[in-house]
């Protein structure tokens, strides 16, 4: 296949490690090699959606592989443990055009291989009742719903019906292929549900091993009092204390299979929808039977007795061996394991016939075991094929001479077979060794790494070694500032820093690349075929990025152990770098973050010591890993934000559980520089703490640290000369004080004691160094961190005080306008009476003879006639907006037609818009408008003040347009009424205000009296009015206009929509 014909597929596998999936991955890459084809594996977890932006699902670091640049896709089975079918319909839906094959994930048009659940568990389960007459057998079954767990327990269900045997539903415990879930279902068959059985039947193999382990720690012998068996057949299941009874699933051959039908899809040419796997028991020491191995060495007398000639034997020997070694009719590798076998069945020959020597024969057999290990077939197997071969050859053979030389060549091949065993395993745990020592010392290198500079220092160190050649890291946001991991993936993201040919490169330029670019442009191998992963860089629910490597090892572990270190390194790089903001932010000085840096290196400088000193004296790979361990948890603990009371306390507690010591204290200065007691453990009771102090020839020991800034080693207390300490402190044997450093000098000081002299060794020192560096930076983060909850306490008082302040004012507010209410309506009520007797006194006077006659008299009365009326108008206006706000306005509905009340509304102000030369237009739309749902009187006096309105903000000569249609509001249809003018306009800050009472636009002084000239005075109450009528109507009032202008005069419009009548 060319190079630019090579195709790419994606893997997607939730998680990896020595321990699971690598077998079946190992199969697909090995088969990617061979078909020429690019692999890209994406360890992202599993597929659990979560809302994108846009209200498609986002699958995680899923989101990555678009379809568009891969040619076809796998999925491992753990990726859907626990997923829905919808989440993977959901899934399918964002990979629907592209050709996919599964392990155990029924996915909507894939090809699935599944292992033969069903004949394996049957036949697991009939070997405990027929070999052993077990009857109480308990089943831990996997995840509901997952395929493969499924068919699991229906087997076990199925098979117990067939022999007559109850279910007992509390001998069944969920689980989820966990060895955690495996020790727990232990705790509820035994403690809650206070159950006996003679057996447990486990799902796979990670629960069986919890449950073994569960059932020795309690004192019950397995097989002796409980039998155990798994399903899966791990690496670990032949190795463990007590060799587990499983039944074997070719993972290795599953995983080539899986990738040869995907290509296949690919090409066009049909696959089948389910492919089943065979599963083969095996029968170890867990279930009380002897290892198949050792039952497989023995020749019955039958077996012998047969005869026939073993030329005549070949083929059927071949189908024996080849059965015996789980090797299958589809299986890749078929025809090469035929040959291997069909060699060592001639040479044999050969041999016994003395046609050639046993070393030909020998030679042969260690090709074919050479054979088995590289298909990654346990040593166990290769003895059984030897066992089945002797088996088919003694049945052949009637002379005793021929069968004494048989037996020979037999043994030979026997002990060469444990011979080639034991290199074998002495080569894996050589290798396993070499392997953790090489991560063991890249997790020393990067354990004190505080920024990107000494995160490539240590990748530029061990990375050769570790036979990584191209790595590139991602990040969607700044360092400062990760995502959580459950909001969806950024549509786009940056290159942070690479490692290509032993270099490690920040890049200048920040560019970002957009999701479905895996590399920067250009960095894509072209000139070879590759297999790269793609891991999320995660921790502590933060999300930074994610990271792309060309696999070089075949170790699944280098890669999870660099992605969880890079992780570990970018989050501790973040506190820092949210350290040195805060710092800059309080302190406003920029010196400040200079002693920042000099600090940090200084630390580097002391970490990287104190840890390369370390990898250099551990000498055994146990120790490593458990320091290693521990000093991982206790960084992970202290990192979190606690204050810093808690600190101190937490500091000495994860010391002890390092480094374990019969009393352990730490000693920090105060504001004055003194050393004071901040946690202990270990001491006495009731004992007076605070004079805790050690001095040397009446020194204290601490200045002596502080000075020195290295740490102090008392090997043994009693010998030392000058030595002094409290009385009531018990005399240990040996002591030791570790400094502890903040910003380049020694600010506190941790104690180690130990009841035997001599009792500390230099790891100790070591180790208690490297932590005492953590430690330091645990309290300066607790420190900043209570200075930023000082902070917001301050911040939080100052705003409910503020807040106080304005609830005051409002509720000041509130009274004024109370008062306000009460008064328009005692003022209107009050004037109302007196207005109506005037008004009747002076239409009698107006009667009268002498005022008839007296042209002059008569005027003036019509004057007064009029700004009564005028001033009666300004009160009923002051009596509606009293009502109004009490709420006592209840208008009374009915059916209305618009038309006739604008009509009547354009009559009354005939006059006065003639005396004005202004125009009212009534659009002839109005008379096709529908019945509207109103009270006829009300909606007139609130047309009414919204036309006088447009009338006196309307300059002379103007135009007023009234026009109605039918439009569908928030509750249904309803009529718009819209007033629009040509007058001076409305600022946008007016008109909310316009309709509250009271409120009149510009100047009042400079207003014009009368209620229809131009800006003509008035109380400020019509369009309150108004928008009260229009809500208790149900309604809806505002206005709309460019702005105000009493040149330009830009005009403004007033809609009104009124509910339809039904």
């Amino acid at each position: 296949m060319a190079s630019s014909e090579r195709k790419t597929i994606g893997v997607f596998a939730s998680q990896v490690g020595r321990a699971w999936g690598a077998q079946f991955l190992a199969g697909v890459t090995d088969a990617a090699q061979e078909l020429n084809v690019n692999l890209v594996h994406f360890i992202g977890g599993k597929l659990a959606p979560v809302p994108g932006d846009d209200s498609k699902p986002s699958f995680g670091l899923y989101d990555l592989a678009k379809p568009s640049q891969l040619d076809g896709l796998i999925l491992t089975a753990d990726v859907a443990h626990g997923v829905s079918e919808a989440d993977l319909k959901a899934f399918r839906s964002v990979y629907g055009g592209i050709p996919a094959v599964t392990q155990s994930v029924p996915l909507e048009g894939a090809t699935m291989f599944i292992p033969n659940n069903a004949e394996g568990m049957s036949t697991l389960v009939r070997h405990l009742i027929e070999e052993h007459g077990y009857k109480r057998i308990a089943f831990l079954r996997g995840l509901k719903g997952q395929i493969d767990s499924e068919q699991r327990f229906q087997a076990y269900k199925d098979e117990l019906n067939a022999h007559n045997l109850r279910i007992d539903e509390d001998l069944v415990v969920a689980g989820d292929f966990s060895l955690e879930s495996g020790r727990e279902a232990v705790r509820i068959l035994l403690d809650e549900r206070k159950l006996r059985f003679q057996a447990v039947v486990a799902a796979n193999d990670r629960m069986a091993f919890g449950a073994l382990e569960a059932l020795q720690q309690r004192g019950v012998r397995v097989p002796d009092d409980v039998a155990v068996t798994g399903f899966d057949d791990l690496r670990e299941a032949q190795s463990m204390g007590v060799p587990l009874t499983t039944v074997r699933q070719s993972f290795y051959t599953a995983g080539k299979n899986a990738l040869h039908a995907l290509i296949k899809r690919i090409q066009g040419n049909t696959v089948q929808r389910q492919v089943v796997t065979p599963t083969q028991v095996l029968i170890r020491w867990s279930c009380g039977c002897l290892p198949e191995n050792v039952r497989q060495a023995a020749v019955s007398p039958r077996d012998v007795s047969k005869t026939g000639r073993l030329e005549n034997k070949r083929e059927a020997a071949m189908r024996a061996l080849l059965n015996s070694a789980g090797v299958t009719e589809q299986d890749p590798a078929m025809a090469g394991f035929r040959n291997a076998f069909g060699r060592v069945w001639d040479a044999f020959l050969l041999a016994l016939n003395e046609k050639t020597t046993s070393d030909e024969f020998l030679k042969t057999v260690n090709a074919m075991i050479e054979l088995l290990q590289k298909h990654n077939i346990p040593p166990s197997v290769w003895h059984n094929v030897i066992s089945m071969m002797r088996r088919y050859a003694l049945g052949g053979i009637t002379s005793h001479t021929v069968m004494l030389g048989a037996e020979n060549l037999f043994q030979q091949a026997r002990l060469l077979t444990g011979e080639l065993s034991q290199r074998w395993q002495a080569y894996q745990r050589l290798a396993l060794e070499q392997q953790e020592n090489l991560l063991q010392g890249f997790s020393f290198s990067m354990a004190p790494a505080m920024s990107i500079d000494e995160i490539g220092a240590a990748i530029s160190e061990h990375f050769p070694e570790m036979g990584i050649n191209r790595w590139y890291v991602m990040f969607y946001s700044d360092v400062t500032s990760p995502q959580s991991i459950s909001a969806p993936l950024p549509e786009s993201y940056r290159l942070l820093f690479q490692y290509e040919n032993t270099k490690f490169e920040i890049p200048r330029k920040q560019t970002f690349i957009g999701t479905g670019q895996l590399v920067p442009r250009g960095k894509t191998p072209e000139d070879h075929r590759y297999t790269a992963v793609v891991m999320p860089l995660t921790l502590a629910k933060n999300r930074f990025g994610f990271m792309w490597v060309e696999m070089g090892p075949d170790d699944w572990e280098i890669y999870v152990r660099i992605r969880n270190l890079v992780s570990s390194a970018l989050l501790r790089t973040m506190l820092v770098s949210q350290r040195e903001q805060a710092q800059k932010e309080v302190e406003r000085l920029l010196t400040e973050a200079r002693e920042r840096t000099q600090e940090l290196a200084i630390a580097k400088e002391f970490a990287e010591g104190i840890a390369s000193e370390n990898a250099k004296l551990y000498s055994s790979e146990q120790a490593r890993r458990h320091s290693a361990e521990a000093l991982s948890k206790a960084s992970r603990q202290l990192s979190s934000l606690s204050t810093e009371a808690e600190v101190p306390q937490q500091i000495v507690e994860q010391l002890t559980q390092m480094v374990p010591v019969a009393r352990c204290a730490l000693f920090l200065e105060d504001v004055n520089g003194v050393p004071r007691l901040s946690g202990h453990l270990g001491f006495p009771q009731n004992a007076p703490l605070e004079d805790l102090s050690y001095e040397i020839h009446g020194k204290n020991v601490y200045d002596t640290i502080a000075r020195q800034a290295e740490p102090l080693v008392i090997t043994d207390i009693k010998k030392m000369d000058g030595w002094k300490q409290p009385e009531w402190l018990p005399t240990d044997g040996s002591w030791v004080g570790i400094p502890v450093y903040s910003k380049n000098r020694v600010t506190g000081m941790l104690t180690m004691n130990r009841e035997r002299a001599g009792a500390f060794i230099q790891d100790d020192i070591l180790l208690a160094g490297t932590f005492a560096v953590q430690a330091s930076i645990a309290l300066d983060n607790a420190r900043l961190y209570d200075d930023l909850n000082r902070f917001n306490q301050l911040l939080e008082r100052m705003v409910e005080e503020r807040a106080d302040e304005l609830n005051k004012v409002i509720v000041r507010l509130e009274k004024l306008d109370r008062n306000k209410s009460d008064f328009i309506q005692v003022a209107a009520h009050e004037l109302r009476t007196p207005l109506t007797i005037i008004k009747g006194y002076m239409g009698m006077l107006k009667s009268a003879p002498p005022i008839k006659q007296d042209p002059t008299l008569s005027l003036a009365m019509d004057g007064v006639l009029q700004g009564t009326d005028r001033l009666h108008q300004v009160v009923n206006s002051m009596l509606d907006v009293a009502r109004l706000e009490s709420q006592v306005l209840s208008p009374h509905l009915e059916t209305v037609v618009l038309g006739p009340i604008l009509r009547l509304i354009q009559k009354d102000y005939a006059e006065d818009l003639k005396a004005r030369q202004l125009t009212l237009e009534l659009d002839p739309g109005i008379n096709d408008i529908p019945p509207i749902r109103a009270d006829s009187e009300l909606l007139q006096k609130a047309l009414d003040n919204v036309v006088v309105n447009a009338i006196k903000f309307t300059p002379d000569g103007g135009s007023i347009h009234v026009s109605a249609s039918t439009v569908n509001g928030e509750r249904g249809d309803v009529c718009e009424i819209r007033v629009s003018d040509s007058g001076i306009g409305i600022n946008d800050a007016d008109k909310e205000m316009i309709f509250e009472k009271l409120y009149q636009v510009g100047k009042v002084e400079l207003h014009s009296s009368g209620r229809t000239k131009f800006k003509g005075g008035g109380p400020g109450l019509g369009l309150a009015i108004a928008a009260g009528i229009v809500k208790a109507h149900q309604g809806k009032i505002w206005c709309e206009s460019p702005g105000y202008d009493e040149e330009k005069l830009p005009g403004s419009t007033f809609i009104i929509q009124i509910p339809l009548a039904k």
